[in-house]
């Protein structure tokens, strides 16, 4: 299993929104449930049972401001409402996911699904409709296609290689190999660009690390090895309210300092729910601030990638 098999693809954090946050979703990859807390920690519900969520790995907001959550054990990508937590339907059903773990999109919103099994990534049009194998099987020793794939800065795709420690950078155009960004890191899990540097979970290091964003090289770590009680971490995201978020093994999201990587508190954990190997978190932002942050967020993929 993979707990080592189960971890490895049990998801990461995400930043929806850093201002006017309505709530946090939190995958619960043992529960095969998608949890809803407020911003103080409290639990307020779950996503709709009818979305029939196996092993959920990634929670994102789509560019149509409804939420997308990839669900491993069925090969689904299935869509809720970001307002109420309803079951919209199946956005994708295709086992050709081979195990998908993580979903982003591009300026034009088309989706592109990492392959764990399958190692690669596939693009979706936005119907769903399969259109290819934009990173094909094995390109640049990808192995174990991972849920932080996300379009960085400079417009290319970054995709953590969970299997041979590596996180891999390719054409955000057409999908071609252009390097092994990082060649070495160990278990990278999910990305945050934040303020000029990226920032990486490393699985087996129980750290964040901090990394050159131009050209990936080590900074250190923002989070020490194993602070606030810190294990396997998996997913991570900057709150923009000072704060940054990441998941922990022991069934807790941990709380620290943004700036300091100090640590502050356990934001959430399984006292009050079924919570069980949490793993993705996208933070909600209300729906008219919602608007705002899709809107600008496609305004600069278009100049950074136009």
């Amino acid at each position: 299993m993979r707990w080592n098999t189960l971890v490895a693809v049990a998801g990461g954090l995400c930043m929806m929104a850093a201002a006017h946050a309505a709530e946090m979703l939190v995958c619960g990859f043992g529960s095969n449930k998608v949890y809803r807390y407020n911003m103080s920690g409290s639990l307020i519900g779950t996503l709709d049972v009818a979305g029939n969520l196996s092993g959920p790995l990634c929670a994102r907001m789509g560019p149509d401001g409804k939420i997308y959550v990839v669900s491993e054990g069925n090969n689904r990508i299935v869509r809720f409402s970001a307002s109420t937590g309803a079951y919209i339907d199946d956005f994708i059903s295709d086992a050709g996911m081979n195990a998908p773990t993580g979903i982003t999109w591009d300026k034009a919103g088309n989706a592109y699904v990492a392959s764990f099994n399958g190692n690669k990534v596939r693009k979706y049009n936005t119907s769903g409709g399969f259109v290819s194998d934009f990173v094909t099987a094995g390109s640049g020793t990808l192995s174990g296609a991972d849920n932080g794939i996300s379009f960085g800065p400079d417009g290319h795709l970054y995709v953590p290689s969970y299997n041979n420690n590596r996180v891999l950078k390719y054409n955000g155009v057409t999908g071609a190999f252009i390097s092994s960004f990082i060649p070495s890191i160990g278990r990278p899990r999910t990305f945050e660009w934040f303020n000029g540097s990226l920032y990486i979970t490393t699985e087996t290091g129980n750290a964040v690390q901090k990394r050159n964003a131009t050209n990936g090289v080590n900074q250190g770590n923002l989070v020490a090895a194993g602070s606030g009680g810190l294990q396997t971490p998996i997913g991570m995201a900057f709150g923009g309210d000072g704060f940054l978020y990441v998941t922990s093994a022991n069934n807790k999201i941990l709380k620290y300092n943004a700036t300091t990587g100090a640590f502050v508190g356990v934001f959430a954990d399984a006292t009050t729910s079924d919570l069980n190997l949490p793993a993705f978190i996208t933070i909600i932002p209300t729906p008219s601030s919602a608007v705002v942050l899709l809107a600008s967020s496609l305004a600069i993929a278009r100049r950074r990638r136009g």
